[in-house]
């Protein structure tokens, strides 16, 4: 199964590019805007495919990719202002579980797609596993947080079925190169906002500038190396079964912030003992039973 092993590798890099964001988002980049419209902007590299093979399609799928490309970048505005909102910890499971489940109904309805019996069972272990990894008891969070982090999983799940339905109309290549000038587009348009405007343009100087900049840069490498490698397994694979398998990225995830939080401890802490650690075991049986059944 290529798509598989494509996504794993798809998920590994996108847990890189988390663990850059995480600690971005913590410690230096206060508003959503922002960061949404730096990796909207970042988009438009993908022009570099133009030689390989994109054409202009007709009018319709033209829009279908523009518009995947811009749900996604404003489903990211949503997500980091649950972030900036909540924890980590309650944003994360929460939009990772209903991200699956929206785009198992979307796509049910709207693509016609429909799962075998060992892929549902794969399906909801992959789920209840990527959801058990991440998920956290620390007391009650911000109500306005989860509204943006179920907001987020919906626009999630409409980008990732349109994305879908653009694979199935255009060539892989195409598709993508116009879904990130949609991306493009809408993260131009956040220029019009003057709070946003003003965060774009006028950043603040840190310390360790350098530093900053050699992890935004690391985490936008390794997320969109990721983003192309999933969306290549879209366009192979039942949309649902790859959105379920988020899971996986958290289990690599996981043991990154492992080794990086012994050097930044408050930052990056993840505690690994008692009851945690068997609900982190059982979360990883969980997906790998899920990828399991997938691989059968």
């Amino acid at each position: 199964m290529n798509w598989l092993v494509i996504v794993l590798a798809g998920h590994l890099l996108n847990a890189l590019a988390f663990l850059m964001d995480k600690f971005l988002l913590t410690k230096k980049i206060p508003s959503p805007f922002v960061y949404a419209f730096f990796i909207g902007a970042l988009g438009i590299l993908a022009l570099i495919l133009i030689p390989f093979g994109v054409t202009l399609p007709a009018t319709p799928a033209l829009l279908r990719a523009l518009a995947a490309g811009a749900t996604f970048i404003l489903a990211l505005v949503f997500f980091f202002a649950g972030l900036k909102e909540n924890e980590a910890s309650r944003v994360v499971p929460l939009t990772g579980g209903f991200v699956p489940a929206f785009t198992f109904v979307l796509a049910y309805f709207f693509l016609g797609e429909r799962l075998g019996g060992l892929e549902v069972a794969a399906f909801i272990a992959l789920v209840a596993g990527g959801v058990l990894i991440s998920l956290e008891r620390k007391g009650r969070g911000s109500k306005k947080g989860y509204f943006y982090a179920v907001l987020a999983a919906l626009v999630f799940a409409i980008s990732f079925v349109v994305t879908k339905q653009v694979y199935i109309e255009q060539t892989f290549i195409t598709g993508f190169v116009w879904s990130r000038v949609g991306g493009f587009l809408l993260a131009l348009s956040f220029l019009l906002i003057p709070s946003a405007r003003n965060g774009i343009l006028h950043q603040p100087k840190q310390k360790g500038g350098g530093t900053i900049a050699a992890l935004f840069f690391t985490g936008q490498v390794s997320g969109a190396l990721g983003f192309v490698l999933v969306n290549y397994a879209i366009s192979l694979a039942s949309v649902s079964l790859v959105n379920a398998m988020q899971g996986v990225q958290y289990a690599f995830l996981l043991v990154m912030v492992f080794v990086v939080s012994r050097k930044y401890p408050k930052v990056l802490s993840e505690k690994l003992t008692g009851m945690v650690l068997v609900q982190k075991i059982a979360a990883i049986l969980l997906i790998s039973a899920g990828i399991g059944l997938i691989a059968f």
